[in-house]
């Protein structure tokens, strides 16, 4: 019942979810705003008024039946009774007050409620004087108060003989405590406001943040990005839908692309093991010999083409690796020696990340032949840089023209001199190489060693881990 209710209430535009938010943020802002001054406002008057204007007026009324000499016996008492019950205020009979200070403003209420009161009583409502005193007031150097406490609320009634009730309470709430108390009640309505706004429209763009997230992914691997949840506003849902249908209709694309190749590279080898077969009856063997070099190099661009469609897309499931072992155990495999480990992390937990293991093997493994094909060897190391794994692999050779350095990953582009089509690549090693690497959901870059050399960069997401046991 209550998710219909929501689902009723909810604006089904993303305008009008953040426009909701802001409704129902400024509303419960005024609500608590509201709340908290009439709240402060009531324990003020509270206060005030608590004092007991009734009980004011019976001790007026008493005093001003008795005869002079009874009133100091009766004030005594009342004096014995407050500070048994341990109450603040104070009853005396004084000559007129002389007061420096004016009325203030609040103590009109209680005025009124005494007069009130007394004339309810049957008696002749008499001259009141209220004020409250703050501190700092002249009252407050005057030896007539000493012993007094500031702020007070200060009540003088004339009686029939020409001498004056004095009623003197403390006050617990000021108007700077008001104040002060006011400030940090909107502080804090303010921040949780604040906080709830921050929430909500957080929950309302999430959706978006998870759309980027995805185009992202889409942009650097078509096959890679997942389908998005339809789910959200008006405008999100239109977007993940728009989103899914062009992530499908594209994959379908690729796809039909890589069966393509795959199937052009398989019907091509049949031909090829044709003409190695007619080889042996070419004369003369000058002649043999180019025919037989050129049929190699067109096998070999065939397996690299066909090696070159199934890196853009696999079925092999991703699973925690540690990355340490994984590269010393590639390294170890390299022939020759020519592979050396570089510096590792030194922690006592493995290091790990979800990945492909084949495609990042071959990844690796590209990259390391490469270096040392062209530059006779290559430093292999392993890095944490906060959430990510580093992997890196450095030569010495010549290195990549700076404006080089991202053409290179082109299918079938090689680079003249060191890296030529004598020295056996075809051009697809590295573009195989990133292709592995973004199955991976990963990236992998190429920059120039400033004391020479090249450095090829695979960064990966790193996933949680466990201390070794």
């Amino acid at each position: 019942m209550m998710k219909r209710l929501c689902r009723a209430i909810r604006p089904d535009s993303l305008f009008g979810l953040i426009l909701l938010i802001l409704v129902l943020g400024a509303a419960a802002n005024q609500f608590m705003n509201f709340y908290a001054v009439c709240s402060i406002q009531h324990a003020s008057a509270r206060e005030v008024l608590g004092i007991g204007h009734d009980y004011i007026a019976s001790v007026y009324q008493a005093l001003n039946m008795m005869e002079a000499p009874h009133r100091d016996a009766y004030l005594k008492g009342l004096a014995d009774t407050r500070d048994r019950l341990e109450k603040p205020f104070r009853f005396r009979v004084i000559p007129e007050p002389e007061w420096q200070s004016q009325d203030y403003y609040k103590a009109e209420n209680m005025k009124k409620a005494l007069s009130e009161i007394i004339g309810k009583a049957g008696m002749e409502i008499p001259e009141i004087r209220v004020r409250m005193l703050k501190p700092g007031s002249p009252e407050e150097s005057s030896p007539d108060y000493a012993g007094y406490f500031f702020p007070m609320l200060q009540v003088a009634i004339r009686m029939e003989d020409g001498r004056w009730l004095e009623l003197v309470q403390p006050l617990m709430i000021t108007d700077d405590r008001l104040i002060w108390r006011q400030r940090i009640f909107v502080f804090l309505e303010s921040l949780i406001f604040s906080l709830i706004v921050i929430v909500l429209i957080r929950c309302a763009t999430r959706p978006i943040e998870r759309l980027a997230q995805e185009a992202e992914r889409f942009g650097r691997n078509p096959e890679a990005a997942r389908p998005l949840d339809e789910c959200g506003s008006r405008e999100i849902r239109e977007a993940a839908q728009s989103f899914n249908r062009m992530r499908a209709r594209i994959c379908e694309s690729l796809n039909e692309r890589n069966a393509m190749l795959e199937a052009m590279g398989h019907d091509l080898r049949t031909p090829l093991a044709r003409i190695q077969l007619r080889l042996d009856r070419i004369e003369p063997d000058e002649l043999r010999e180019r025919f037989a070099a050129n049929v190699e190099e067109i096998r070999s661009i065939i397996e690299q083409g066909l090696e070159l469609a199934r890196s853009l897309h696999t079925s092999e499931k991703a699973a925690p690796l540690d990355v340490v072992a994984f590269v010393e155990s590639i390294a170890d495999d390299m022939e020759g020696g020519a592979v050396r480990i570089g510096d590792m992390p030194e922690d006592e937990s493995p290091l790990l990340v979800c990945a492909r293991p084949t495609c990042l093997r071959r990844s690796i493994e590209n990259l390391l032949t490469n270096a040392v094909n062209y530059a006779g060897g290559a430093v292999i190391s392993v890095e944490k840089e906060k959430s990510k794994v580093v992997i890196r692999v450095e030569d010495d050779g010549p290195g990549i023209p700076e404006e080089l350095l991202e053409k290179v990953f082109e299918p079938y582009y090689r680079l003249e001199g060191s890296r030529n089509r004598e020295s056996g690549g075809t051009g697809l090693g590295l573009s195989i190489a990133r292709n592995m690497v973004l199955l991976n959901d990963g990236s992998l870059v190429l920059k120039n060693r400033p004391q020479g050399g090249l450095c090829a960069i695979i960064t990966l997401s790193a996933a949680e881990t466990r201390r070794r046991t």
